[in-house]
């Protein structure tokens, strides 16, 4: 599989853009050695193309867990077939597919995707998303846009999903922070239960922190579009920031030991939850050629 790969003087991208135009790499230099930001790519996931185990994929035209492969939307109820070993269908259609990819600069890659040209499509709506990679010199930037290319209104959503390394080279465990207003607490299908509430003392980030054995699969509202990771004893800290389009952060205690911090635009279920009434579900409606577009960027600076 071919590789996209863009390099400073402090940091290393990798992308694959034949595998959802997912981040297989991004690393620190140091000392001498490259150490992973994101959890590594293995060459087994590269070869079996399974984008899960990637360093980072995308998700779009909606993120998260659509209850039983099955939503309502203008008055019609659509079912999608399921895509994920539980049997459930969650985190869109792109991940998995072939995009087209752009050198636009030693710094910059462009990818594409057109739904246009599949035969397989497993969404009710046609539509495209570009992805802009940037390398800069303290960090990287990301951005998104998803186009609806339907002729009928399309309810959409993207995200981002990164597995942060709990520890860099020989820190300690990261101390993570951020603020957001709200938490929806699920079901044992990880499906929203009830409207956003309070956080609860054990899931509040909002002082710095490791996330320890606390277990995390949870969506958080409001979200201010902020949030830090600390390593301490290595000297580097990251401070993640995305534009307001990204409402909510899931946070995901994954069983490899990485944590998942992914900036999206709308909650899980999304779709459901806004026929159903429920409100700043962050879910947009596109009319036809209409655009949602947002950025995030990963800076590393200098521990405190």
């Amino acid at each position: 599989m071919n590789l996209e790969i863009l390099q400073n003087r402090l940091l290393r991208l990798s992308v694959a853009p034949e595998l959802g135009a997912s981040i297989v790499g991004l690393e620190l230099y140091q000392q001498g050695f490259w150490l992973p930001i994101l959890r590594p790519t293995s060459p087994a996931a590269l070869a079996q193309r399974h984008s899960p185990k990637t360093s980072s994929y995308i998700l779009a035209p909606y993120s998260n867990r659509i209850r039983d492969g099955r939503f309502s939307f203008a008055g019609k109820t659509y079912q999608l077939r399921p895509n994920w070993a539980d049997g459930q269908t969650l985190h869109g259609e792109v991940h998995a597919r072939a995009w087209s990819s752009e050198r636009l600069q030693a710094d910059a890659l462009r990818c594409t995707f057109d739904a246009r040209h599949c035969s397989d499509l497993n969404f009710p709506f046609v539509f495209a998303v570009e992805v802009l990679y940037r390398l800069g010199a303290e960090g990287l930037e990301i951005s998104t846009a998803l186009t609806n290319l339907s002729a009928r209104p399309m309810p959409a959503g993207f995200g981002h999903h990164p597995y942060f390394m709990r520890y860099l080279g020989n820190s300690r465990e990261a101390r993570l922070s951020f603020r957001a207003e709200r938490i929806y607490l699920t079901d044992a299908s990880c499906l929203p239960s009830r409207p956003a509430e309070a956080i609860p003392p054990h899931f509040d980030f909002s002082q710095p922190r490791p996330v320890g054995t606390t277990r995390l699969d949870h969506v958080f509202a409001g979200w201010n579009g902020k949030l830090s990771l600390d390593w301490p004893g290595s000297g580097w800290r990251l401070e993640l920031s995305a534009d307001p389009i990204f409402s909510h952060l899931v946070v995901f205690t994954a069983p490899d030991g990485s944590l998942a911090l992914e900036p999206i635009t709308h909650a899980t279920d999304g779709f459901n939850l806004l026929s159903q009434g429920w409100e700043d579900t962050g879910v947009r409606v596109l009319e036809p050629g209409q655009k949602l577009a947002g950025n995030l960027r990963l800076t590393l600076a200098p521990s405190r």
